[in-house]
């Protein structure tokens, strides 16, 4: 699956069905090419490295998962690696996990290639922006390159502020009343939250890296809309620092909550044994069957025993009542 669009150098864009006009389209300097591939089949692949000449360690990275974001400078292009979000795509608070989507990224003087699996948001939100732009609007590769990286940004804020609302609603569950349930998610987050701080880092350097106009590729006029999608991206990156802090917060007060509750349950067990400890003691004195026991003839014996069994242990319950113990 594929869409290519066609920017026009005096504004305007088309959408072309036919990818036979490519080659033509990369001859043409009054035109911008973008061609967006969904999960591409063999013959649409093959484009990368026939028509488009674009570097092999290149195009291995983008048709395989490569894992984590990267930025790659080659003679003619720039190659991207970054991870998007696609927003209110899971129950935060169910799952408190945020899984993440690879976008690979080709980047020339007049084209943009991207790669990604189907229902990526970014892209998406990006085809109906170009729906709805003026014709006359002027649109070249880098700028292109930007309006991505923002749409990929602005997908980052509200999940990851979701994620916090999640971890905190996790916390104030897991005082009042901890569960092994609760075990399991936290755990998630925790691994959610490493995942996601490992590649923020990554994307933060790449896109500090643009920022900072250190690819001779994006015009110096541009360079303040990468400060400020960087910008943004820095917030996110403070946020998933804070959220690591608080996972760990969220795993001690479960630690603690399941201590404070299996020290009341052994002082319950406790206090039981310590009540049947004398009364063990009286259960064991009267069944030792020596002759000079009076109380083994003695009618009431029995009565008795039992008696000073129960006088035992009331009074040794009274007293830890009285000590508020109970």
């Amino acid at each position: 699956m594929f869409t290519l669009t066609v920017f026009h150098a005096a504004g305007g864009h088309r959408v072309e069905e036919d990818l036979s006009v490519i080659p033509a389209l990369l001859e043409d300097p009054q035109v911008t090419v973008w061609l967006d591939l969904v999960e591409p089949v063999e013959h649409e692949a093959s484009l990368l490295h026939e028509v488009f000449r674009f570097h092999p360690l290149a195009i291995e990275d983008a048709l395989q998962d490569y894992g984590h974001p990267k930025l790659d400078t080659y003679e003619d292009h720039l190659f991207l690696v970054l991870h998007a979000i696609n927003l209110g795509s899971v129950d935060l608070r169910a799952t408190a996990e945020i899984a993440t989507i690879e976008l690979d990224i080709f980047v020339g003087a007049r084209l943009i290639v991207t790669h990604h699996p189907l229902g990526l948001r970014t892209t998406e939100a990006l085809h109906a922006e170009l729906a709805q732009a003026p014709k006359t609007r002027v649109w070249s590769a880098t700028r292109l390159l930007h309006r991505l990286i923002d749409r990929l940004v602005d997908n980052y804020i509200p999940s990851i502020d979701a994620l916090g609302e999640a971890l905190e609603s996790l916390e104030d569950e897991v005082l009042h009343r901890a569960s092994p349930e609760h075990l399991d998610r936290i755990l998630s987050a925790k691994k959610s939250v490493l995942r996601l701080r490992r590649v923020i880092a990554h994307q933060r350097s790449i896109l500090e890296s643009l920022a900072r106009g250190t690819r001779a590729l994006i015009a110096a006029d541009e360079l303040a809309f990468y400060r400020d999608v960087y910008d943004h991206f820095v917030y996110v990156a403070d946020q998933i620092e804070s959220y690591r802090e608080t996972v760990q917060s969220v795993m001690d007060a479960y630690h603690s909550v399941a201590a404070n509750r299996m020290n009341q349950i052994m002082k319950v067990l406790t206090q039981i044994s310590t009540v049947m400890l004398p009364l063990t003691f009286i259960a064991g004195v009267y069944g030792m069957n020596f002759d000079n026991m009076p109380e083994l003839r003695w009618p009431l014996g029995y009565p008795f025993a039992v008696g000073l069994m129960v006088a035992t242990a009331l009074g040794m319950v009274l007293y830890f009542r009285s000590r508020r113990l109970l």
